[in-house]
């Protein structure tokens, strides 16, 4: 895994450039970086990166706004009793203001629903009976922007245990939360999300931490690009080929683009669809009856 400073530094050391003090050139990496992650993103349809929010049902409520990072909503579903029932997206406004003409006359379980702008979501009919969580919606994020620098803490950590305590060093703050650690003492390779910062000692990982229990740690904290590691490098050849290609410099920048390309392409193989690719046996010599009895050979 990279993390954004280890991909903007290695891209400033592709390009010559020193990170030793703010220039409009390493901005522009930063940046540069940060649009290749969108064009990754975008390629798989975001289904890696696709959320899900629960939000409560309210009696009488027809409108419910986006969430902050709602780009485009993919599937809707409501909770009635112990069922999970679909909800119909409508596209046309005009039949939406048709169906919107008659009143429910029945308890009101939502069973369709419109996207009214950019922001708003309208159910009908109109919910009867609030219910906690009652409304589940999975919706393709809009990605936020990596900025955050490393930082490098000297923690303790128990094996099995999700719970990581401050040593010495720079202090937990919530703006952690989503972003990797990994221990560099090459004690575990593994990297892990955080989930949750309880105070300035106390953060929690995604799952439970696999190395050998240690105190005082040495460990990297860092925003990483949330698609597979195996592509994060192409990040930095990205912002590479828009820095050469800025100066005029065709073949380095060819050069840059291909690598980031060929990446991209091999990204789309794997990830533009939901699922991993299905094997199987072929079923060609066999042949199945009605009466559940085990496939025979098919004889000339």
């Amino acid at each position: 895994m990279q993390t954004f400073t280890q991909l903007y530094t290695r891209s400033a050391g592709d390009c010559g450039i020193s990170i030793a003090t703010t220039s409009e050139a390493l901005m522009n990496i930063k940046q540069d970086i940060n649009y290749a992650l969108r064009k990754f993103k975008n390629a798989s349809r975001r289904y890696y990166t696709k959320k899900k929010v629960l939000i409560d049902l309210v009696d009488g409520q027809q409108n419910y706004p986006f969430y902050p990072d709602m780009v485009r909503i993919t599937t809707v579903r409501v909770s009635s009793g112990s069922l999970t029932l679909p909800v119909t997206i409508v596209d046309s406004e005009e039949l939406w203001n048709r169906i919107n003409l008659v009143p429910a006359m029945t308890v009101g379980i939502p069973t369709q629903c419109f996207i009214d702008g950019r922001n708003n979501l309208q159910l009908y009919p109109i919910p009867s009976t609030g219910v906690d969580n009652g409304l589940i919606i999975t919706y393709e994020s809009r990605m936020r922007d990596m900025s955050l620098d490393d930082i490098t803490p000297t923690i303790d950590v128990t094996n099995n245990s999700a719970a990581v305590v401050a040593n010495t060093g720079t202090p937990f703050t919530s703006s952690m939360v989503g972003m990797w650690l990994s221990v560099t003492n090459g004690s575990d390779g593994n990297w892990y999300q955080i989930s949750g910062c309880a105070d300035t000692t106390h953060i929690t990982l995604d799952f439970a931490y696999q190395g050998p229990t240690a105190t005082g740690v040495a460990s990297i904290i860092g925003s990483a690009p949330d698609i597979p590691e195996d592509f994060h490098l192409a990040l930095s050849d990205f912002a590479c080929y828009r820095y050469y290609l800025k100066r005029k410099d065709k073949d380095t920048a060819a050069s840059f683009k291909s690598l980031f390309d060929e990446s991209l392409k091999d990204y789309k193989a794997i990830y533009a669809a939901k699922t991993t690719g299905l094997t199987q046996n072929d079923l060609t010599p066999y042949t199945y009856n009605l009466f559940n009895l085990p496939p025979q050979n098919v004889s000339a």
